[in-house]
C-alpha cells in the first residue's frame, strides 16, 4: 500500500537525525578530535548517498529488479536501521555499564571496547538500511500505485495527500475517479488506517517531527535522544511488515506480480558512458556537496560552544536544524517551480547556488575569526566546557545561506541529469543526484586531511587540532571560499559549451518524472541537512 510504504521514510528522517547528533556526541562524550568526528559523520553520509546507485546497478546486473524485490529490500531497510540505531543507543555509557563494568557518566573514560564495537556496528547497519530505503522506496510506491490503476505521479501525490490529511470521502473519491482507479475510497481508507496509531505515524515525516526533535534534543540525556527514534522506527517497520503489499489487490492481480527486465532498459555500459561524457559538467557540482557537508559537522560544533541565550531563554542548537529545514524547503519549492516552467533555467540557478556557497564560506570564516578572538580574549583555549560569551545566533546567516545552497543545489543537479540522460536512465535520476552529493561529502574528508597535512608542515601548527578552540577553521573556510570561486569559474566556462540532450523528448514524459521526484521532500527527507 503506497501510504503504508511512506512510514519507512522514518528510516531516513531519524537515521539522519542521529548523525546530526553525532558531532557533538563524539566530541563531548568520546572526546574525539573535531577532525576525526567530522570524518566519521561525513564518511557515513557519503556512503549512504553513493550506495543507492551501486545497489541499483547490482540489481540490474543480476536481473532482480522487481516490485517484490523492492518490498523485501524495504523490510531489510526497516529491521537493519532499527537494529543499527538500537546498537548505537546501547553504546551510550549508562545502558551497559553494569554488564561491561564501566561507569555511567557521559565521559570518555566510560567508553570501553564493547561500546565502541556496538557503535560502529550500529553505524554500518544504519547506513545499509538508509541506503536500501533510498534505493527501493520510491520505485515501490510508484509501482504499487500503478497496480492500483493510478498511472501518473500527479495522481499518486494527490491521493497520498488526501489519505494522510484524512480528506472527506467525496474528495478522495474524486481523486480516484480522476485517476481512473478501480479501488473503492472506503476500502482504501480502511486499509490505510487500520491501526489508531497509523495516522500519527504518517504525519511524523514533516514539521511536527522536526519540532519534536528540537524538544527532545533540548531536555533529554544522550541515551534518550538516541533511543526515542528507535521506538518510532520499530513501530514504522512493524506497520509496514504486517500490512502486506498485496492486501488491497485482487488475488488475480497478486498472481501477476512478476516484473521482467525491460528490453529497452539502458545497459550498465551506457550508464558509465553517460557519466563519463557528462563528467565536465557534473564534476563542478561536487564542490557544492563539499561545502554542504560542513553544516552538520563544524557549524554545529561551533554553535554548541557559543552562548545559546536569547533573552532569558536557553535555545538548543537543534534550533538551527529547524531554521535550516524551513529555508531549505522554501528554496526547493521556488527552484522547483522555476525549473518546472523552464527546464533550461537550471544552469542559472546552479550558478547562483555556487555563488551562494562562496558567500557562505566567507561569512563562516568571518564568524569563526570573531569567535576565536573572543576565545583568546577570555583565555578559553583549553576550557572546552565553558560557553564562549558570543551569541550563537551570529551563525544564523550562514545557516540561512546553507539552506539556500542545498535547496537550489539539489534541484539543479537533478534537473541536469534529467536533461542529459535518455529515458532508460530516468529511474536512476535520484541516485545520480545523491551520487554527486556523496562524492562532495567524501571530498570534505579528503580536503580536511590534505589541508591539515599541508598546514602542519615543518614546525607550523596544523589548522586542525584536537579541540575547536585550538583549531583555525576560519583559515579552512577561506580555502573553501577560494575553491568555490575557482569552481564557479569552471562551471560558467563548461556551461557555455554544454548542450541538453533531452529537448526532443515529449514534455509530458519530463513532467511525470518531475512530479514524482520533486514532490519527494514531503514524503521523506532523503538526507536532512542536505535536502
Amino acid at each position: 500500500m503506497m501510504v503504508t510504504a511512506t512510514v519507512m521514510a522514518q528510516v531516513i528522517m531519524y537515521g539522519s537525525y542521529t548523525m546530526w547528533l553525532m558531532m557533538p556526541y563524539l566530541t563531548e562524550v568520546w572526546n574525539m578530535s573535531i577532525m576525526r568526528a567530522a570524518a566519521v559523520v561525513n564518511c557515513f553520509d557519503g556512503v549512504v548517498a553513493i550506495l543507492p546507485l551501486g545497489l541499483k546497478i547490482i540489481l540490474h546486473l543480476i536481473g532482480v529488479n522487481s516490485f517484490t524485490t523492492d518490498y523485501w529490500m524495504l523490510c531489510w531497510c526497516g529491521f537493519s536501521s532499527t537494529l543499527g540505531l538500537l546498537l548505537v543507543t546501547m553504546s551510550t555509557p549508562p545502558i551497559l555499564s553494569k554488564a561491561t563494568g564501566t561507569c555511567t557518566k557521559y565521559e570518555p573514560k566510560c567508553i570501553g571496547h564493547t561500546q565502541k564495537t556496538l557503535f560502529y556496528t550500529g553505524l554500518v547497519l544504519l547506513a545499509t538500511g538508509m541506503a536500501t530505503c533510498l534505493t527501493s522506496l520510491r520505485s515501490y510506491i510508484f509501482e504499487r500505485t500503478k497496480k492500483m490503476g493510478i498511472k501518473t505521479p500527479q495522481h499518486i501525490w494527490r491521493i497520498r495527500q488526501a489519505l494522510v490529511q484524512y480528506a472527506p470521502k467525496s474528495a478522495l473519491e474524486q481523486e480516484l475517479v480522476e485517476a481512473n482507479s478501480c479501488i473503492s475510497p472506503t476500502t482504501l481508507r480502511t486499509k490505510a488506517y487500520h491501526w489508531p496509531s497509523e495516522f500519527w505515524l504518517y504525519r511524523c515525516n514533516g514539521t511536527f517531527t522536526v519540532l519534536l526533535v528540537v524538544l527532545v534534543f533540548w531536555v533529554m540525556p544522550w541515551s534518550f535522544r538516541l533511543g526515542i527514534p528507535v521506538i518510532i522506527l520499530f513501530m514504522s517497520t512493524m506497520l509496514f511488515v504486517v500490512k502486506p503489499w498485496y492486501q488491497v489487490l485482487e488475488p488475480e492481480q497478486v498472481s501477476n506480480d512478476h516484473t521482467t527486465n525491460d528490453s529497452s532498459e539502458i545497459s550498465i555500459k551506457k550508464i558509465a558512458e553517460i557519466l563519463v561524457y557528462n563528467f565536465p559538467m557534473w564534476s563542478t557540482f561536487v564542490i557544492g556537496g563539499l561545502v554542504s557537508s560542513v553544516g552538520n559537522t563544524y557549524f554545529i560544533e561551533q554553535a554548541g560552544q557559543m552562548d545559546p541565550k536569547l533573552g532569558g531563554w536557553q535555545v538548543p542548537t537543534a534550533f538551527f536544524l529547524l531554521f535550516y529545514k524551513v529555508v531549505n524547503l522554501i528554496c526547493t519549492k521556488v527552484c522547483k517551480d522555476k525549473i518546472s516552467s523552464n527546464t533550461k533555467i537550471y544552469k542559472r540557478i546552479a550558478a547562483f547556488a555556487l555563488g551562494v556557497s562562496i558567500l557562505c564560506c566567507i561569512l563562516a570564516a568571518i564568524v569563526e575569526k570573531s569567535r576565536l578572538d573572543v576565545v583568546k580574549k577570555h583565555g578559553l583555549k583549553d576550557k572546552t566546557d565553558d560557553s564562549i560569551p558570543l551569541s550563537m545566533f551570529l551563525m544564523l546567516p550562514q545557516f540561512f545561506l546553507l539552506g539556500i545552497l542545498d535547496g537550489a543545489y539539489n534541484c539543479c543537479v537533478f534537473s541536469f541529469f534529467q536533461n542529459h540522460t535518455p529515458k532508460g536512465l530516468r529511474k536512476y535520476l535520484n541516485s545520480l543526484m545523491h551520487f554527486v552529493l556523496g562524492l562532495g561529502i567524501l571530498c570534505n574528508v579528503l580536503s580536511v586531511y590534505l589541508v591539515g597535512k599541508i598546514s602542519g608542515r615543518g614546525t607550523r601548527q596544523s589548522w586542525f587540532q584536537h579541540t575547536l578552540n585550538r583549531s583555525r577553521l576560519d583559515y579552512y573556510y577561506w580555502v573553501l571560499a577560494v575553491l568555490s570561486t575557482i569552481n564557479l569559474g569552471l562551471y560558467l566556462l563548461v556551461a557555455l559549451f554544454f548542450q541538453s540532450e533531452s529537448g526532443s523528448e515529449a514534455e509530458t514524459e519530463r513532467e511525470e518524472v518531475e512530479e514524482l521526484e520533486f514532490k519527494r521532500l514531503d514524503w521523506f527527507d532523503l538526507l536532512p541537512l542536505r535536502q
